[in-house]
């Protein structure tokens, strides 16, 4: 039975918009021409609109969207069947967040933290300069002592100069060969005058996998079996030092061998003024690593600072789902659990993009 779709007075008019030319099969080009969107407008409308349960992916065919009555909506792939035309980058691409590079790592911080994001791309004089990760402003609050304030670091201080792009044109596959081959976790979208029409992810990747690659890959097959752990009454030093010495953005909690907690990058950011603007840190070398003597990291501990009963997979739960698990709740790694609930390992969204790519050499 077809449920009928009732468009509340609060939601934005675009959905009944965009709901009345579903109507009938209607590609994107033709959706972004007739409500004047741009590309990645588009691409977040649709998204919020899967979200609400007012478009779906099409059973059949994952390489859809549809309407509640089951309309071909926003083709993935060309209508045409005889048209094997792919998905390029730019598809999947989404729109650029960025600031100049006079701004400071304050600015930078609160953008992440106001918009929910993970990168920043850095412009001077309207070119591209660098870009600046979470992690990036991790690593540098958390070993580096300096006496300067959040609002007195400026970004082009600590930003990645080299910034890698792809064509527009250019396939999905060719945009994860790069982050692969390069150990990054983003590119830029550019046109053939240079212009930067956009950004793909790792997350664009993780969820472009979750709807065109089902059931046919277990977490097993793509997980990491190393974990980084530490048990919830150690101080968050402990959890700063991991990350830095492995390069990995999140600890796992565990109590009896099973999870009871994560940690990641994105959780320390908030704290970062904290440290940098309130307190007084003193350091000591020791081994050539940096271990912090007083301060506030030596009472704060893990369960303090921890996301509490994380969600996890088994072993034998299809990638795919995985991959759905992390776009929806918006995070970037799944404990992997026995059928005790033991820790077996982590599923990231970086070895669902190995993952992805691995597709991609088999279908060629």
């Amino acid at each position: 039975m077809t449920k009928k779709i009732i468009i509340l007075s609060g939601q934005s008019k675009i959905y009944s918009e965009i709901l009345k030319l579903a109507a009938k099969p209607i590609s994107k080009k033709i959706i972004q021409r007739e409500l004047s969107l741009s590309h990645q407008q588009l691409r977040r409308y649709t998204a919020e609109m899967v979200d609400k349960g007012l478009l779906h992916y099409y059973e059949k065919n994952g390489d859809f969207i549809c309407s509640e009555k089951g309309n071909t909506y926003l083709m993935k792939l060309s209508a045409n069947k005889s048209d094997n035309t792919l998905v390029s980058s730019y598809d999947i691409s989404r729109e650029i967040i960025y600031l100049e590079s006079y701004n400071t790592l304050a600015d930078a911080r609160n953008f992440m933290i106001r918009y929910n994001i993970s990168r920043l791309v850095i412009l001077q004089n309207q070119k591209l300069v660098g870009i600046i990760t979470e992690k990036d402003i991790a690593k540098f609050l958390y070993s580096t002592f300096t006496e300067k304030r959040l609002s007195e670091i400026l970004i082009k201080e600590i930003m990645t100069k080299k910034v890698l792009t792809v064509d527009i044109d250019s396939s999905i596959d060719k945009s994860i060969k790069t982050m692969l081959d390069n150990n990054i976790s983003s590119v830029i979208v550019t046109d053939n005058k240079g212009y930067q029409n956009g950004i793909i992810t790792k997350t664009d990747i993780v969820e472009y996998f979750a709807y065109h690659v089902k059931n046919k890959y277990t977490v097993k097959d793509s997980m990491s079996k190393k974990v980084y752990t530490v048990f919830p009454d150690e101080n968050i030093h402990m959890i700063i030092l991991l990350m830095n010495t492995y390069k990995v953005s999140r600890i796992v909690v565990i109590e009896h061998k099973k999870p009871i907690g994560i940690v990641t990058s994105r959780d320390l950011l908030p704290l970062s003024g904290i440290l940098l603007e309130k307190i007084s840190i003193s350091a000591k070398n020791i081994n050539n690593q940096i271990f912090i003597a007083s301060g506030l990291s030596s009472i704060l501990l893990a369960e303090d600072i921890m996301t509490r009963s994380p969600l996890t997979v088994s072993i034998n739960t299809d990638l795919s789902d995985a991959a759905r698990i992390m776009i929806r709740n918006k995070i970037s790694g799944l404990p992997v659990v026995n059928n005790k609930g033991l820790l077996s390992g982590i599923i990231t969204k970086t070895d669902i993009v190995r993952t992805s790519y691995k597709e991609s050499l088999n279908n060629k």
